[in-house]
């Protein structure tokens, strides 16, 4: 990132959160930090679509819409945020919230909240306890709502729609500081996650012909719709960094299992690339008809191994059975519906089988009657939300069906779930984002290195009955994995 726009995250650098720069405590808004990192991320989108800074408007929220009826229901260091930050008309603020929200949407909720029997008099609990500052994209969801914010903690949390209202009253949502989920958004601009698109750049050619309904549509006309913002299926710090992952958990597992193994010297006259052999040749992913993404650069550029297990019952497939795909077939079956999207990758498998519906997976891959187990790539969320770098785990046992100990990434207890172990059941920055596969390997490098998880000369030892341990008080926190969420 260079010029005005390094400029432009350098001069906010003191406000973002970060592991040496905490957010702010207490139970209120931080509104001088908040301001800076809202601004800032104004600023750079409309100066990355090609626009001039000078000719941006820098009228604040409240100078448009504050008065005496909001002064008495907002907190006044809300109030006072309010003043300071830019709203900017017909402008998306962000990829996944297009704005501020307007003082209606802002208040709205408290009436699909409100309890006729809650007092509320009470000023700890008003009824404008929770309120939405950033309004959800209209491109990416319907019925949207926004981020909410928590005037009783200060703190603030994505609820995407109101198709899906969240017991906001419930202590084990993944709440956030509100400077932590603007710095959020930030990273994501900095890894190149999210980026700001020129005003003139193309993406692609909106077809006029579409059929299959309005979701169809939205799907085709989503990327402009939130423009100049668009997200990237996956970046290549991504790429490289479960590359990363993946030879250190071979890596480990061979050592532990003495198996030694010579890594041709690329710059030896006689190297010769076939010689480090990747998990699947280019053409025999060609034959099994993957796409260009994620999937295809993992298991054509990860190393092969001569172990077999890589951890409790979960295994590396021979060729043939990378070519063997349970959702093949479903784009062809369901074409409109499976429009810019990634099919499911089978990567590693594990004994069982389960319906797809079962596991998890989102229409219409849902309707396949039987699935293998295993470790699935899975860029589930859909082609609004792309995050391809996602995986999903299916065991062919049930956690959470008689004890209550395991939990999702974020904490919330898994119920009677094939495939819930490391999914984050609510992410507080963005719109449905499956666990990383790096953050999954790496949770398996720790079990190996700890010594949790033995090994011999096939790999990890043990059977998919070690899931278990997922769900018992002893265990349950180490099938934590440190999921990142952006």
């Amino acid at each position: 990132m260079a010029g005005a726009t390094a400029t432009l995250f350098a001069s906010v650098a003191k406000d973002l959160v970060t592991d040496k720069n905490p957010a702010t405590e207490g139970n209120d808004i931080d509104p001088e930090r908040c301001a800076a990192l809202h601004n800032t991320l104004t600023l750079y989108g409309w100066f990355q679509s090609g626009k001039k800074i000078s000719t941006l408007t820098k009228r604040t929220w409240w100078s448009t819409h504050g008065n005496e009826k909001l002064k008495q229901i907002l907190r006044p260091k809300l109030v006072r945020y309010l003043s300071k930050i830019f709203e900017v008309p017909n402008y998306n603020f962000f990829y996944h919230v297009s704005g501020l929200a307007s003082p209606q949407h802002m208040l709205g909720l408290a009436d699909v909240l409100e309890d006729p029997d809650h007092d509320h008099d009470d000023p700890k609990e008003s009824k404008y306890r929770f309120v939405i500052i950033y309004k959800s994209s209209e491109a990416l969801v319907t019925q949207p709502a926004g981020i909410v914010f928590d005037q009783q903690t200060g703190k603030a949390i994505l609820m995407p729609t109101y198709h899906h209202v969240f017991d906001l009253r419930n202590p084990e949502l993944p709440w956030q500081r509100m400077e932590t989920i603007l710095s959020a958004y930030i990273e994501m601009i900095e890894a190149e996650k999210a980026v700001a698109i020129h005003d003139e750049a193309t993406i692609e050619e909106p077809k006029t012909d579409i059929k299959g309904g309005d979701l169809v549509k939205n799907k085709t006309f989503v990327r402009y719709q939130t423009r100049p913002w668009i997200l990237q299926p996956y970046t290549l710090e991504d790429l490289h960094a479960c590359l990363d992952t993946w030879n250190a958990l071979v890596t480990v597992i061979e050592r532990k299992a003495g198996i030694s193994r010579t890594r041709p010297d690329p710059t030896s006259e006689t190297y010769d690339p076939e010689d480090e052999a990747p998990l699947c040749s280019r053409t025999a992913l060609k034959i099994a008809g993957i796409p260009r993404g994620f999937a295809y650069e993992i298991l054509s550029h990860a190393r092969s191994s001569d172990i077999w297990f890589i951890a409790p019952g979960i295994r590396l497939p021979k060729v043939e059975e990378f070519l063997q795909q349970p959702f093949k077939h479903i784009p062809s079956r369901f074409p409109s519906e499976t429009k810019g999207m990634k099919v499911p990758f089978l990567f590693l498998r594990c004994p069982g089988t389960v319906s797809a519906k079962d596991a998890k997976f989102r229409y219409p891959f849902s309707t396949v009657e039987s699935v293998p187990c295993g470790l699935y790539l899975d860029a589930f969320p859909n082609a609004q939300n792309p995050f391809e770098d996602a995986c999903r785990l299916v065991l062919p046992i049930k956690l959470g069906d008689r004890r209550h100990y395991a939990r999702t990434s974020d904490g919330r207890p898994i119920l009677k779930s094939h495939s819930d172990l490391y999914q984050t059941g609510i992410n507080p920055f963005v719109m449905r984002h499956g666990p990383k596969l790096s953050a999954v390997l790496e949770n398996w490098r720790r079990h190996v290195e700890s010594g949790h998880w033995n090994v011999n000369e096939k790999g990890v030892e043990g059977g998919v009955g070690v899931w278990r341990q997922a769900d018992t008080r002893e265990h349950w926190w180490r099938y934590q994995s440190e999921h990142l969420v952006v």
